[in-house]
């Protein structure tokens, strides 16, 4: 089993991603990260990532593209392709040498101090999934308070237009 990037283009309907979302269950397979978004043309398109062989990933589009809103599934392949995350986070209340470190480690990986408050601190970091992960990490569980991720999106290297779609 490997992780499966689906890029899949549907029509924006209310219902739709609940429609996909069922066609995964139905078959007991987890999503691990499904990301929606607006295309300029009014589209949508999902971002979807599972752990599957080639042989259900090639089944998954198939049943993908029988619902009547999708127009296209593309499997996208992580190394022709641009992935980002972006995580919001807030700290447990600090003290004030622990504060100083915090902001320095939360820099020092590329992220962003957003606010402080009442000794909390309210961060942000945008980027790969391991570079998320590794500042998560780095903060450590008994630091952090609340995290909120926006799940991986991915856009192919190559466009739309040259991709084969196939896998």
């Amino acid at each position: 089993m490997k992780t499966i990037i689906f890029s899949v283009l549907c029509e924006n309907v209310a219902g739709v991603m609940m429609r996909v979302s069922r066609c995964f269950t139905r078959r007991q397979i987890n999503m691990d990260s499904i990301t929606v978004g607006i295309e300029p043309s009014g589209l949508a398109r999902m971002i979807i990532l599972f752990q599957a062989d080639d042989k259900m990933a090639s089944f998954m589009r198939k049943v993908l593209l029988r619902l009547e809103p999708i127009v296209e599934v593309q499997m996208l392949e992580p190394e022709n392709s641009i992935a980002r995350e972006i995580c919001l986070f807030r700290t447990r209340k600090l003290k004030e040498e622990e504060m100083s470190e915090t902001i320095r480690l939360i820099q020092s990986a590329g992220g962003k101090v957003l606010e402080v408050r009442e000794g909390t601190l309210i961060g942000e970091i945008g980027g790969s999934h391991e570079e998320v992960e590794h500042l998560l990490s780095s903060l450590g569980p008994d630091l952090l308070k609340e995290v909120a991720r926006s799940g991986q999106v991915y856009l192919s290297r190559k466009g739309s237009d040259q991709d084969s779609g196939g896998i």
